[in-house]
């Protein structure tokens, strides 16, 4: 009798243990479904568009540029922008205030108002300001791109080009902007550097090893001290003192320094499909032109590459035969260049 009572008792315990090892797992199990979700809107959302600081330089007096880049390459629903940064020295009046509100990161930098080495210096040294304060709220962040308020940017091939680049690595990537290379003042070393006026991507680690030497204090007062420009000096920095050196893109990355006779009045379709940037130069500095320009890639990436070849050719073609229309134009969208020309 009382081996079965102490048979009962086990067979009761076991039955207990069961019990709750059932309720555990039907408790747990949602809980694992969810950490499973959890992580896979995670991995969904780290795409590389989530890991490029897209940033674009203007200011107060070529502020109206920004409205061909809204009519072509940046979206203007503005939830679209998260990271996308404007920079700039001041927000001038209320026309421009409007136009601004359709951006949603404008930065105000204070820097001087001219086309001057210290004013574009000052505003480099914003830049890389921008991107070190965000990192602390971004620690995803792999890349820093850079462009100027007259370029026209493919988001799309810039995307798929930096997705096959290891941004753990020290790259500095653009368009090389003169031929011959740069001497150090103060060395016997000399230098390559990335016009700016294509555009210009470094890695994270690469803006790390920056850090110490493009400080807001020091950065304009170096720039002055060494006589450079700021793309130059950003370029004496990465190969002279840094030891990286330029990754050269001239294929993709495209300069308003770039000769009509020998780029655009040449290029086919895949040219402008395939490239990332354009500084504009095609007439001369009016902007009129980025507009139809991304529309052109557009067509062609809808597969309509007939109907966008047959307008590309005519634009062309008109540019060529009618020299007249484009010659000796200039910026009209900057207040600084007109004053410039009187």
């Amino acid at each position: 009798m009382q081996y079965c009572t102490r048979h009962r008792t086990l067979y009761f315990r076991l039955l207990i243990s069961l019990f709750l090892l059932t309720n555990a797992y039907l408790f747990l199990f949602p809980i694992t479904n969810e950490y499973r979700t959890f992580h896979l809107s995670f991995k969904k959302t780290n795409s590389i568009a989530d890991r490029i600081v897209l940033l674009v330089r203007t200011s107060h007096n070529c502020q109206s540029r920004l409205n061909y880049l809204l009519q072509s390459w940046i979206s203007t629903d503005v939830l679209k922008q998260s990271n996308l940064y404007l920079i700039t020295d001041r927000l001038s009046n209320s026309t421009n205030l409007t136009l601004f509100s359709s951006f949603q990161n404008v930065i105000q930098t204070g820097c001087p108002e001219t086309h001057g080495r210290n004013d574009l210096c000052c505003k480099t040294a914003h830049e890389f300001n921008l991107f070190y304060n965000l990192i602390y709220t971004k620690p995803n962040l792999e890349w820093l791109c850079r462009f100027d308020d007259d370029h026209y940017v493919n988001i799309k091939n810039l995307y798929k080009y930096l997705s096959q680049i290891n941004a753990s690595k020290s790259y500095y990537m653009g368009r090389t902007s003169i031929s011959g290379r740069l001497r150090a003042s103060n060395s016997n070393r000399s230098y390559s550097f990335a016009t700016y006026g294509a555009g210009v991507c470094f890695s994270h680690v690469l803006l790390k090893q920056l850090r110490p030497h493009v400080h807001i204090k020091n950065l304009p007062v170096d720039c002055l001290k060494h006589g450079l420009s700021d793309d130059a000096y950003i370029g004496y920095l990465t190969e002279c003192i840094l030891n990286v050196s330029l990754t050269s893109r001239n294929d993709l990355f495209h300069s308003h320094l770039e000769k009509l006779e020998t780029s655009f009045r040449y290029f086919n379709l895949s040219h402008l499909s395939d490239s990332i940037t354009f500084g504009f130069a095609w007439d001369r500095y009016k902007l009129d032109w980025l507009p139809i320009i991304h529309e052109l890639i557009q067509l062609s990436d809808r597969g309509q590459k007939k109907t966008a070849n047959r307008l590309w050719l005519f634009l062309r073609n008109y540019e060529k035969e009618h020299p007249e229309n484009f010659k000796d134009k200039y910026d009209e969208s900057c207040i600084s260049y007109q004053r410039l020309r009187n």
